[in-house]
């Protein structure tokens, strides 16, 4: 009976567990996260407790477990399939959205443009109608608004996927999250079959959820436990493996969202690659956005650039030139902190000059102040409301918070901050700034158009207009490697003492400088010789050598000899750093070489001057050379080349190299100074050198020539550049016209010609002169004049009255003396020359610097009788930047350099004042001690400046040099300053001195005046004195303080001052010095005077004047002038007429005994002067001449002979004149002197080009030596190109044309015209519309006053299309494709989203059919299971009644 009851009691278990089984699963039929349960029985086998009677009886039925319908394929199906519906829908969703933002129902960006277009064309109609100038900007306006509406659209759908990506992983996280606590949960179950159902429900739920977000990979591992993967399969990365999981984390790059793993052991970010989910979806139409916001952005900048660029070629309403039609530029600010803050930030000003840069301004609670940094991190000030820097305002208003911080970007390119420029339709730029002009002589009846086109730029070419930009110095150069192309200077205006340095010696010790004592001992071996430098005292001082430099730079260590040098003295210079002692010398002529040396226990590391030249050359980009040396034509083949930065259409052109100062291209100066100047080459029309015949001749009338003399030979001229001219002069050239044909044949092998003709007729007595002048005229032209008191005034100005006939200049240039001058350089002639008393007159030819012509042919000056003629033939002078040889066949002229021709001094003669300025070039940055800013490398000054001029000795010239160091010593006026005081303190000093005064004689008053005459200039001294004083008695008082007579006059000559004017600031010292028991006026010449002339009273003078500053009037006294030579030996031998002395037309000669008492005695003397010899002791004494104002004529003039050589007197018929930067050399009556010039300094070549207006220049070195470079430069301002350019068509032969500056006349470059009959040229296609003729002409002018002409907006209407040969315009089509890609990209996605829900809905059917719940299953199996359990305690009921009844039986 127990196997009956057991039978049933396990039997009613089971179904009950069933039962309930099926209840729960009816119970989930709605819910999808529920996998349908089953309730499995089997048969009980065997039980330890019941008595078995058969072998065929069972134990009844037993659960196996409640398991859950689950299958791992079906759900990793659904995983999948649910990843990529969730991807799709994510992705069309926003694609829809970004389809109605770029493709709105009205107003679209298409529609815009065709709306102004069509604007342009009516304006173009009548472009001085306003108010169609209003519409089209109006319809600018409202382009401008539909681009930044769809701009802001896509900004804001990307910020709406930002939010959900943000969102998306925020869940994925959550879900991970609670996956892992699932993970542990599970971990407490032994094995799979008693994992919890609902757990692994809960699991396959988040898996699900999961899905949809990211693209995962599940691997189901026993016990329920899983491990998931995260991105495209095979390539993924571990999510969550057992109870550890690793979070999603965002990030932009490179404007994009990218998806990464933070890795949980610490590995940092690991990027993952998805293609499904919806994070992957948003992400995807993020790349979608930012294609089309990108491909808005580049239409817009398109759009921009071209318009701007063409609006700019225009003029508007007012004349004026086009501005920017539209901008891109903007300022994006982005506030971090408390959202509570009420802080806000506004930025204006010049914000273009900071694109692409990033700022942050950050708020101090601490000191309640603002703080502005840079992207970098550097401090750029604090501020409370407001700040200004480098242009830019910022304003802070509102109430700030702890925190607070704003970041500004300033950015450009973005369609977003579109804005149009014009502020109304006067701003339109309508009419073109260009015309082309169509010359009338053409034989064709072609055009011409031009319109703009972007040549490309320079690549992998240093672009030298950024490199030297700022101010250097000769220890900062930029040093290059190698030689060859340099760089280029990319649109430069101006380039600034370009200078190639030389380098010089320099050695380096590296003793440790601790270990540096008193003996410690620096040797430098300077042209074989040691020079110590013993630190002493000083070795205890210093941590770095550069305090050592310091010291020894400013003589505060000199050599430990008797000499006792400096590094100053020697030309060293020192810098040094905490390791290192640099010593760098000078070692030009000027001092001795270094070689070798030691300090301390260290042997110095020489570094030796290197000796070769950089050879710098200058070309446009045409191959236009502008300075340098002339090439040979296998260095032209080789530097002219697309590879050096030359354009394809390049060729070689010497014509407009620099040789002069004033040279010009295309209207800039162009200037290359070097020290030693140009080559240069002197010949007379003859074609011989000048100095061996000036073609100078003076004849009988009757003789007089009736053909010109000719050459006898052509010219043979070849340059050191391999080119060979040959010229032959035609009957009749003179020198100016064959300095025009040497020009034509020349000027392509860098060669210069000029021509310049004037001669001086002197000696001309007080006579009427009369003669026969012919210049430009045929026929002569009669000259009569007198000349009286030997003014020469009328005869010049009869001459000058003929000047537009004869082409001939006159200038009055001493008593009785002219000068006539040809500027053409053409023959000058005076026939039959006669003067009213028959006297003969003298005449010299004069070079371009007043100096004197000295030829073999004639005995200069010539002597021309009356009745005779003169002949005059220019001269010819041939210059180049490289040396040449000019050959007649008689005679090879000389060829040599000369300083004062694009050297460092320039020196220009004026006629009209009969004198001659010089300048000099002076660069403290090069030349002057220099270090760099580290107190380093350093650069010892080693320039000197050298003048020489002829004197009244003709064995001796005034010579004198100096070496400035510093750099205030350096400067142009310093130098001529420094220069002058060397060369009068070398000649004749003179002071004047008055009457001896007291108080008792009187003071002179307040603003009395006196003027003095120093050679031939005068000076007008004004007394300045504003004390005011009572005499009583014998006392004085002044300042309400009683003094004695004697201290009154000398209070008064304390407080008195004269004011000096003159041709020369502070040449006249003048002032009251003490004499006997009073005082005496006083005044001398600074430094000396070069002629030798006294200073004097000026005949100017009232004797009221004079008396007034106690001075003797016409009168013997002790009013006198005084002239004093230099110091002499006495005990020389006697000399006879070793000096002169001369006032007005009288002289006598000076002789010298030293025997004799006086040693010194006049010829024949002079009432008023007296000549002595002042003893200065060690048989020394000088000469001293004294004029009183008795003397009859007072301009008195001491004057140096051939003999004066040993008797201190040193004197030129000259007077110096200091300027504003120079100095001014004035020759003395009819003498001229002669001066010479020498320059040494670091610099080997300076360049210099002025308003080139935004031109390309290539920079080549061809020399050997190293390249170190200096200089600045500025480029172009200017936005549009206004030069005015003339093509001249040359098809005959080349089917080429040629361009020219119109301006100038200048060539520019040269095209080859292609197959569609265009050339490409400054940026500019240049289209004809014919076949030319050869010869025609066309002239691109610019103006801003055609009011009626709208080619520049027609030229803005085709815009409207894209052209074919330029890629420009089209934006229309441009936008319409960007409508078109987000139209393909949305229908895409689509029909992706079509076939992703198929694919779902199928895994869902299929998981459904698995996993889910059929009621009708369940309600079938219910059945099932309540008619089993009814069975089965009926069986149990039967079972009961059995015993019941076996009970009662018994």
């Amino acid at each position: 009976m127990s196997d009956i009851y057991g039978i049933a009691r396990s039997g009613l278990q089971a179904y009950k567990e069933g039962l309930a089984t099926t209840g729960q699963n009816i119970a989930n039929v709605g819910n999808e996260s529920y996998s349908r349960r089953e309730a499995p029985i089997s048969e009980v086998k065997s039980g330890s407790d019941a008595l078995q009677i058969s072998n065929s009886a069972g134990y009844g039925v037993k659960i196996d477990g409640i398991t859950r319908a689950f299958d791992e394929f079906i759900d990793i199906q659904l995983q999948n399939a649910a990843s990529g519906f969730s991807f799709s829908t994510s992705q069309a969703t926003v694609l829809n959205q970004l389809e109605q933002v770029v493709r709105p129902s009205q107003g679209s960006v298409s529609q815009r443009l065709q709306e102004l277009f069509s604007s342009f064309n009516i304006v173009a109609q009548d472009p001085s109608d306003l108010a169609a100038r209003h519409v089209a900007v109006d319809n600018g306006k409202a382009l401008v608004s539909s681009i930044i509406t769809v701009a802001d659209g896509i900004s804001d759908l990307r910020n709406f996927v930002s939010e959900n990506i943000i969102d998306n992983v925020s869940e994925a996280n959550g879900l991970l999250k609670q996956l892992t606590e699932i993970q542990q949960e599970l971990l407490g179950n032994e094995a799979i079959k008693n994992a919890p159902n609902d757990l692994l429900d809960q699991r396959d739920s988040l898996l699900r959820e999961l899905s949809e977000l990211v693209e995962i990979s599940v691997d189901y591992k026993s016990g329920g436990m899983i491990d998931v993967s995260v991105g495209t399969a095979g390539q993924g990365k571990t999510l969550l493996s057992g109870v550890v999981y690793s979070n999603l984390v965002i990030q932009e790059n490179d404007g994009n969202s990218k998806v990464f793993i933070n890795q949980s052991n610490g590995g940092g970010l690991s990027k993952i690659q998805l293609q499904s989910g919806e994070i992957s979806g948003n992400l995807a139409a993020d790349i979608s956005l930012v294609e089309t916001k990108s491909a808005l952005d580049q239409m817009t900048r398109k759009l921009v650039s071209e318009f701007n660029e063409l609006h700019k070629l225009g003029t508007t309403l007012e004349g004026d030139l086009g501005s920017d039609f539209f901008n891109l530029e903007g300022v994006e600010i982005t506030k971090v902190g408390d959202e509570n803050s009420s802080s806000q930030i506004s930025v204006a000003g010049l914000t273009n000059t900071k694109l692409g840069e990033s700022f942050t301004v950050t708020y101090d609670a601490s000191q309640e102040i603002w703080n502005l940094k840079n992207n970098s991190g550097v401090e750029l000030g604090n501020f409370e409301n407001h700040f200004d820097f480098d242009g830019i305002k910022i304003n802070v208003a509102g109430q700030p918070s702890l925190g607070d911080k704003f970041v500004i970007d300033f950015t450009e390119g973005f369609s977003e901050n579109l804005t149009l420029q014009l502020k109304d339709g006067r701003d339109l730029a309508a009419s073109s700034f260009y015309l082309v002009e169509i010359d009338s002589k053409n034989a064709s009846s072609t055009e011409l158009s031009i319109s703009k086109f972007e040549e490309p730029e320079l690549e992998g070419i240093l672009n030298l207009s950024e490199v030297f930009s700022g101010a250097q110095n000769s220890a900062n150069t930029d040093k290059f490697l190698n030689n060859g192309l340099l760089g280029v200077f990319e649109n430069v205006d101006s380039i600034n003492n370009l200078t190639s340095i030389q380098t010089q010696p320099k050695i380096q010790f590296g003793e440790d400088i601790t270990g540096l004592d008193a003996n410690t001992t620096l040797t430098l071996k300077l042209d074989g010789t040691d020079r110590n430098f013993v630190l002493g005292a000083l070795a205890g001082t210093f941590e770095d050598y550069s305090v050592l430099a310091e010291y020894l730079n400013t003589g505060a260590i000199r050599s430990n000899d008797a000499d006792a040098l400096s590094f100053s003295d020697l030309g060293l210079f020192a810098g040094g750093n905490s390791s290192t002692l640099n010593i760098t010398s000078a070692s030009t002529p000027n001092y001795a070489l270094l070689t070798e040396g030691t300090f301390g226990n260290s042997d110095g590391f020489l570094f030796p001057a290197d000796s070769g030249d950089a050879d710098i050359q200058i070309f446009t980009r045409e191959g236009v050379q502008l300075a340098g040396k002339p090439l040979t034509q296998e260095e032209a083949a080789s530097i002219i080349s697309e590879a050096n930065g030359f354009l394809s259409n390049a060729q070689y052109n010497a014509s407009y190299l620099a040789t002069n100062l004033d040279d010009k291209y295309i209207g800039a100066d162009i200037q290359r100074l070097t020290t030693v100047g140009n080559f240069v080459t002197s010949i007379s029309g003859l074609g011989l050198d000048t100095a061996v015949n000036s073609n100078l001749s003076v004849g009988a009338n009757a003789a007089y020539p009736t053909q010109r003399a000719a050459m006898a030979d052509p010219l043979e001229i070849s340059t050191s550049a391999g080119a060979s001219i040959t010229f032959e002069a035609k009957s009749g050239m003179m020198a100016g016209n064959i300095a025009d044909g040497l020009n034509l044949a020349g000027a392509q092998y860098g060669l210069n010609a000029s021509a310049f003709n004037q001669i001086e007729l002197f000696n001309i007595g007080d006579v009427t002169i009369q003669f026969e002048l012919i210049g430009d005229n045929a026929e002569a032209i009669e000259i009569s004049a007198s000349v009286s008191n030997g003014s020469t005034s009328d005869l010049v100005s009869e001459i000058n009255s003929h000047f537009d006939t004869s082409g001939v200049l006159a200038f009055a240039s001493g008593s009785g003396a002219i000068i006539l001058q040809k500027s053409d350089g053409n023959d000058i002639s005076a026939r039959n020359i006669v003067t009213s008393d028959a006297s003969a007159i003298s005449v010299r030819q004069l070079d371009e610097f007043g100096e004197v012509i000295d030829t073999a042919a004639a005995a200069i000056p010539l002597s021309v009788a009356s009745g005779e003629y003169i002949i005059s033939g220019g001269q010819i002078r041939l210059t180049s930047t490289a040396s040449f040889e000019v050959n007649s066949g008689i005679n090879t002229a000389d060829n040599s350099n000369s300083e004062f021709l694009s050297g460092f001094v320039q020196k220009k003669h004026d006629e009209a004042s009969n004198s001659t300025e010089y300048e000099f070039s002076v660069f403290n940055s090069v030349d002057a001690n220099n270090h760099d800013a580290d107190l380093f490398s350093t650069v010892a000054a080693s320039s000197s400046y050298k003048f020489s001029m002829s004197t009244d000795n003709t064995n001796e010239e005034n010579t004198v040099t100096i070496k400035p160091k510093s750099v205030d010593q350096l400067s142009a006026i310093a130098i001529s300053e420094a220069l002058v005081s060397e060369l009068r303190t070398s000649s004749i000093q003179t002071k004047f001195v008055g009457n001896e005064f007291e108080f008792a004689d009187g003071f002179p008053e307040d603003r009395s005046t006196i003027e003095f005459q120093l050679g031939d200039q005068s000076y007008f001294a004004v007394l300045k004195n504003d004390l005011s004083y009572t005499v009583e008695g014998s006392n004085v008082i002044i300042d309400e303080e009683t003094l004695s007579q004697a201290d009154a006059l000398e209070r008064l000559v304390r407080a008195t001052s004269f004011d000096v004017s003159g041709p020369e600031e502070d040449r006249i010292y003048l002032g009251f010095e003490n004499s006997g028991s009073g005082f005496r006026l006083y005044a001398s010449a600074k430094d000396g005077i070069l002629s030798g002339d006294g200073l004097r009273l000026s005949e100017n003078n009232s004797a009221t004047q004079k008396s007034a500053l106690h001075l003797d009037d016409n009168v013997a006294g002790t009013t006198v002038t005084t002239i004093m030579g230099k110091e002499f030996d006495l005990t020389q031998a006697a000399q006879l007429n070793f000096a002169q002395v001369l006032t007005g037309s009288t002289s006598f000669d000076l002789d010298f005994d030293p025997a004799a008492v006086p040693k010194v005695s006049p010829a024949a003397p002079i009432a008023g002067i007296s000549v002595a010899i002042e003893d200065l002791g060690n048989n020394k004494g000088r000469l001293v001449v004294s004029v009183d104002q008795s003397t009859a004529d007072l301009d008195v003039r001491l004057k140096a002979n051939d003999n004066s050589t040993t008797f201190g007197i040193l004197t030129s018929g000259s007077q110096l004149t200091l300027g504003q930067s120079g100095f001014e050399v004035s020759n003395h009556d009819n003498e001229r002197v002669t001066t010479s010039a020498e320059v040494k300094s670091l610099a080997n070549e300076i360049f210099n080009v002025d308003a080139l207006a935004g031109e390309d220049l290539i920079v080549y070195a061809k020399g050997t030596g190293k390249i170190s470079l200096m200089g600045d430069s500025t480029v172009s301002q200017s936005e549009i190109d206004k030069r005015e350019i003339t093509v001249r068509a040359s098809v005959d032969t080349s089917n080429t044309v040629e361009l020219f500056d119109s301006s100038s006349g200048d060539y520019l470059g040269t095209r080859e015209l292609s197959g569609s009959n265009n050339f490409f040229f400054r940026n500019f296609e240049w289209q004809f519309n014919g076949k030319l003729a050869d010869g025609d002409t066309f002239n691109v002018t610019n103006s801003t006053t055609r009011k009626d002409d709208a080619s520049n907006l027609l030229n803005l209407v085709k815009l409207a299309e894209a052209s074919t040969s330029t890629g420009k315009g089209g934006y229309s089509q441009l936008y319409n494709d960007l409508v078109m890609d987000v139209g393909f990209n949305l229908r895409s996605s689509e029909q992706g989203l079509e076939t992703a829900k198929i694919l779902y809905d199928s895994a869902v059917d299929r998981k459904s059919e698995f996993s889910g719940v059929d009621l009708d299953t369940e309600a079938a199996r219910l059945l099932e299971q309540q008619q089993a359990y009814q069975a089965l305690a009926k069986v149990l009921s039967t079972a009961k009644e059995m015993v019941d009844t076996l009970l009662r039986f018994m």
